[in-house]
């Protein structure tokens, strides 16, 4: 019993149906063809024959041009010899039936036996020439098979698609073009080696000595660097000194595609080192700076009250008591943006969804924030025939409250800050609007990052975090949250949310 496997269908649907139909036909066994072609050379020429001797005219001409057709049909089915022997056959019946004196194989006249020997030579050429040109023709076509199917396997690999699953495809089809036992890649070189895609008997990692001892390696270098090797188990079926030089070219893109993508890797490996060194710094600037001015105004406060011999009006006690609040406050605000961060970096924070009125947010918002907001004219506007928002309360109140602060904060004392609720098609629009320097538009998109912070004047900015916040979890929630200019000059934060419920995801970073 053979051990060879049978082809089997190449993984890439993109490859040609035609391709897919010639390489199917050129890589069966040969002997099912040849039988084939045997039979049409023995059936052929008696069914010629008896149709030549249907018509009343005499003569070799006819027969021996239905001969030629025989001939050619079993050259071109069955290759060289079911060709000759349809030949040798047409040559006979010609003879027997057709040349004086019939029905005998002897030959009277000297120029019917050139003529049988023109009509041998001619359908013995016949047969080469087409025997030829069809193996030419579907060596081509399998060529161009191969390299339409190598091609594709090498465009997914450039595109991105993950290295093991390409390259095991790729094995996959050098196995099933060529025939062999099995096929493997195998990256890297001595103790770092690794099988990152198999098929047939190469598909594990070990080889016993009797395998290893029938395997082609091609391999696989860039600038004269080895990076890995093709390995092939058993005879490659068809593979000439063009077929090698053609797994050879595509093993020199696989290594420059392997090459690429380890270089890739290396870059993201770098990019996020740089990005978190980034973000480190970021962090260690922002606390640094935000948690000593609350602690150095909780701590002068709490000195300033257990300073014995000191007299306090009742006025002076109570402001000290509200710094120390205010700040702590402060502090706690800071403390829950930092793990919120967090959370949103892991992908943890997972709205709570409820149907809640967007009136009675605003309201608890704008009820704790007025200590902030003293000095600048708040002016919300909500209208009345809101409907109930799906929503996460804990979640959109810290976002709106993060707008808020901003707002606030980059604001001048005396100018207003706006809150508009209104209904926007099928959702709600929130806009939070202040009279501040606003925010050119090339910084726009640069603000939702989280740690980037603007400095205005002597005004400094926050942690860099709110914007960040609220844009993740206005996010979680379905919605949206753009920047534009206020009329008059400032900045307004616009959110849309959507009014039906959608899928709850974790609230992330973008």
């Amino acid at each position: 019993m053979s051990l060879r496997p049978q082809p089997e269908p190449l993984p890439d649907a993109r490859t040609p149906s035609r391709g897919a139909m010639v390489g199917a036909v050129l890589l069966e066994p040969r002997g099912g063809r040849a039988v084939a072609g045997f039979a049409l050379a023995v059936v052929l020429p008696p069914a010629l024959t008896a149709l030549a001797l249907l018509p009343t005219s005499k003569g070799t001409a006819v027969p021996a041009c239905l001969y030629l057709l025989g001939v050619a049909a079993a050259s071109v089915l069955g290759g060289l010899w079911p060709g000759l022997l349809a030949a040798a056959l047409s040559f006979a019946g010609l003879d027997y039936f057709f040349t004086p004196p019939r029905h005998t194989f002897a030959v009277s006249k000297g120029e019917d036996l050139f003529v049988l020997a023109v009509f041998m030579i001619v359908a013995g050429a016949v047969s080469a020439t087409l025997a030829a040109l069809v193996a030419q023709r579907a060596r081509a076509e399998l060529r161009e098979y191969q390299v339409r199917t190598l091609a594709a396997v090498m465009a997914r690999l450039l595109s991105g698609e993950p290295l093991e699953t390409v390259l095991l495809d790729l094995a996959t089809a050098l196995r099933t073009l060529f025939q062999l036992e099995g096929c493997r890649v195998v990256m890297g070189s001595g103790e770092g080696e690794q099988v990152v895609g198999g098929a047939g008997s190469l598909a594990t990692d070990a080889l016993s000595p009797p395998a290893a001892a029938h395997v082609t390696a091609v391999p696989l270098r860039v600038d004269g660097r080895p990076l890995g090797r093709i390995e092939m188990a058993g005879t490659p079926r068809g593979m000439g000194p063009s077929e090698r030089q053609l797994v050879e070219t595509f093993a020199g893109q696989l290594a420059l595609a392997a090459e690429r993508t380890r270089l890739g890797k290396e870059a993201e490996a770098s990019r996020l080192e740089a990005e978190a060194s980034r973000i480190r710094a970021a962090l260690f600037s922002s606390v640094t700076h935000d948690l000593r001015t609350p602690l150095a105004s909780i701590t002068a406060s709490a000195s300033s009250l257990l300073e014995a011999g000191v007299p306090f009006t009742d006025e002076q006690r109570a402001e000290l008591l509200r710094t120390i609040l205010e700040e702590s406050v402060r502090l706690n605000r800071l403390v829950a943006n930092l793990m919120d961060i967090s959370r949103l970096r892991a992908g943890a924070l997972v709205p709570t969804v409820e149907q809640v009125p967007f009136e009675d947010l605003v309201s608890s918002v704008v009820d704790r924030l007025r200590p902030m907001l003293v000095g600048r004219p708040l002016r919300v506007q909500v209208r009345e025939d809101l409907p109930a928002v799906p929503m996460d309360v804990v979640q959109m109140d810290q976002a709106l409250t993060n707008l808020l602060e901003n707002a606030a904060r980059y604001s001048l004392p005396g100018t207003e800050i706006g809150v508009a609720v209104s209904r926007w098609q099928d959702g709600l629009e929130v806009r939070v609007s202040d009279r501040g320097p606003g925010i050119p538009k090339g910084e726009r998109e640069q603000v939702f990052r989280e740690f980037y912070r603007r400095d205005v004047g002597e005004r400094r900015g926050g942690t860099g975090l709110g914007l960040a916040i609220a844009q993740a979890v206005v996010a979680a929630h379905g919605g949206t949250v753009w920047i534009e200019d206020t009329p008059g000059g400032g900045t307004t934060v616009g959110i849309r949310l959507p009014l039906h419920r959608v899928e709850r995801t974790p609230a992330g970073l973008p």
